[in-house]
């Protein structure tokens, strides 16, 4: 259901849209947008600093969790209120057509249904949860009872719905494969077709050349600073033209 209405924000533009300034702060100061928003500030920099042609696949993955969240999706419909804030909306409307094709397949990339739980303060929570209890699965070792129990946690979450389906693309920040393949294993006793050591290898190369690491703390006071100067370069009003 929120996959739909973060695509509606994006082509719809509401009645007495919110200020930037205002709809921003909001984001920032709220757990889980304010992660997605660091992130979009991090992995769009290359697009909002200078003008291009091309939607970097980490900048579109940050858009899309940014508008999972409902402060996200105000930001979609803010009001410009300078220049320098249209300016930006006008080159970070290259990523449009990937974003709203990407919100509605979420599960296309495991990297991309990270994004989005952790633009959910419970999500990220039951997250953080299962990487803890889960090592010795990643390890192929053992999978516990604490590590079963955090699986079903995160299983509860809506917006972690898309990671239980999801699939590597080599932009995640572990070893995409192999972690599934061992939590099928090790903890649901099944075993993924077509999985071998050779895979692994093979994303193993894969993924050294092309990892993008990603920022998602929460916002401190340089990142609040730059937010200040960055206001409205989040997307409104230019995608609902």
């Amino acid at each position: 259901m929120w996959l739909l209405v973060a695509m509606l924000s994006l082509s719809v533009v509401a009645a007495g849209s919110t200020p930037c300034v205002e709809a921003r702060m909001r984001c920032a100061y709220r757990t889980g947008c304010g992660a997605a928003l660091n992130n979009y500030m991090y992995l769009c920099n290359d697009v909002l600093s200078k003008p291009t042609t091309v939607c970097p696949r980490a900048c579109e993955h940050a858009l899309i969790a940014l508008t999972s969240t409902e402060e996200g999706k105000e930001l979609m419909n803010c009001q410009c209120e300078d220049e320098y804030c249209v300016d930006a909306k006008q080159r970070i409307d290259v990523c449009r057509p990937q974003v709203l094709r990407g919100a509605a397949n979420a599960t296309s990339s495991c990297r991309l249904s990270q994004l989005i739980c952790l633009a959910d303060a419970q999500c990220a929570m039951a997250l953080d949860y299962y990487n803890q209890f889960c090592r010795s699965v990643y390890r192929g070792r053992k999978c516990s009872n604490k590590c079963l129990n955090s699986i079903e946690i995160l299983r509860k979450q809506e917006k972690a719905a898309a990671l239980t389906v999801c699939r590597c693309d080599g932009n995640e920040d572990y070893d995409c494969p192999r972690m599934q393949n061992n939590l099928a294993r090790l903890c649901f006793h099944k075993h993924l077709k077509n999985h071998t050591k050779s895979h692994e290898r093979g994303y193993e190369e894969k993924h050294k050349k092309h990892h993008h690491q990603e920022t998602s703390s929460a916002t401190d006071p340089v990142t609040v600073s730059y937010l200040l100067v960055v206001l409205c370069t989040l997307i409104s009003s230019n995608y609902n033209t």
